[in-house]
């Protein structure tokens, strides 16, 4: 570890791609939260998917006892023995898009072209809103690196506190997951359920350790608050990943079905997102920083169109605006 110590070498720390850990780290306290939000995402999003979902039906399935069962509801022992149980209206919404997901055809293409906003409203003293971008993220869906494109307009009050980042970011290859890192996951919603808890586990851990280097540095450091828990961690685990661009249909599928074993999740159907889009939202509230955790889902693919962050004097978005594939990098769309 480099002696010199700041936000953003713990910024690049949290988001850093090792050979299984990839996902953005889900345990650490509010302070990694709001470098994680704010940091620049080289990835994209799409719903992928052939018809692994086929046969799961809304409404009354058999299961075995238990919360989970043998492969946890939907999973792999669904249907095979134990009384019949009534889905939840969430579960029923859940399992919804875990089928359109599953429907949609696999993309194509080597890059990944996406375009996004991101906003952060201030509802505190005075309160302020901060818009930037748009931007274009292009990522390699071989190599994991990419290149993202930026307007760097920066708009609204208290916007000085906030600096511009470059027009355009290189990222080196492994800095997002690859195409055969995402395959190497498993579908099966049990086993992936477990997989996500270990990784943020790993994650929470890893930023525990950098922490207690920032504090011998004598630098600044977050305080820890209260542990999340499992069901926590997994949320936040699943959300982030269904923000993928590249995920097998198998596996976007199996992520909504983890979303329906776990408890204290919310669905709302019928909703939209702030550009007005058709949405099915889903949320979980976590007690520790007092954040809810939000992401808007199309009902007609299972693609993620906008990602969320409420919590006390604070609100966060991410806006998918465009998702494209194509077998060679773009060229700058903001250039003058």
């Amino acid at each position: 570890m480099p002696e010199v110590l700041d936000e953003d070498i713990l910024r690049e720390l949290m988001v850093r791609c090792t050979s299984d850990l990839f996902a953005p780290p889900a345990a650490a306290d509010a302070a990694i939260r709001r470098q994680r939000r704010r940091r620049l995402r080289t990835r994209a999003l799409t719903a992928a998917g052939t018809a692994a979902a086929a046969g799961i039906a809304v409404g009354t399935m058999a299961s075995a006892s238990g919360r989970s069962g043998p492969g946890g509801i939907g999973g792999a022992g669904a249907g095979t023995q134990g009384p019949a149980i009534r889905l939840t209206a969430a579960q029923q919404a859940l399992f919804s898009l875990s089928t359109a997901a599953a429907a949609q055809p696999q993309p194509s293409g080597r890059y990944v072209v996406q375009a996004e906003k991101a906003t952060t409203i201030e509802t505190g003293s005075g309160g302020s809103t901060s818009e930037i971008g748009p931007k274009t993220s292009v990522i390699d869906t071989v190599t994991g690196g990419g290149v993202t494109y930026q307007d760097i307009t920066v708009s609204g009050a208290g916007v000085g506190s906030t600096p511009a980042p470059p027009g355009v970011l290189n990222a080196p290859a492994g800095s997002s997951p690859t195409r055969a890192q995402l395959d190497a996951l498993p579908t099966d919603p049990s086993a992936l359920r477990a997989t996500l808890l270990a990784q943020a586990k790993q994650q929470a851990a890893q930023a525990q350790q950098y922490m207690e280097q920032l504090k011998k540095a004598k630098k600044a450091y977050p305080v820890a608050t209260d542990p999340l828990s499992d069901d926590d961690l997994v949320f936040e685990q699943a959300t982030d990943l269904l923000w993928e661009p590249h995920l097998s249909p198998q596996l976007r599928s199996a992520l909504y079905k983890v979303l329906a074993d776990t408890p204290g999740v919310t669905v709302q159907t019928g909703a939209r997102d702030s550009s007005g889009r058709a949405a099915t939202e889903i949320s979980r509230y976590q007690a520790p920083g007092k954040t809810t955790v939000e992401t808007f889902e199309d009902p007609a693919t299972g693609a993620t169109l906008e990602s969320a962050w409420r919590s006390p004097g604070e609100f966060d978005e991410d806006l998918y605006l465009s998702t494209t594939y194509t077998n060679t990098i773009p060229a700058d769309p903001y250039q003058s």
